[in-house]
């Protein structure tokens, strides 16, 4: 399972989190609009998490780089 351990492969799924979260922001903003108040909320909630396990992974690494140092 080398893949898994690659940076490259990592560097794919934070920027894929990222992005998956930034979609679920536009989307609440469409679900105020549209006044569905608790799709907006899950929208948030999900974007939120996906946003922060993006955050998370990057720190994450930066800890393992100053490690090896």
């Amino acid at each position: 399972m080398r893949v898994i351990r690659h940076s490259l492969f990592h560097l794919f799924i934070r920027w894929g989190l990222a992005g998956h979260g930034l979609l679920h922001v536009v989307e609440t903003g469409f679900n105020i609009y549209e006044g569905a108040w608790i799709s907006a909320a899950i929208s948030a909630f999900v974007g939120f998490l996906m946003i922060s396990g993006a955050c998370i992974d990057l720190t994450h690494h930066d800890e393992e780089q100053n490690e090896d140092r």
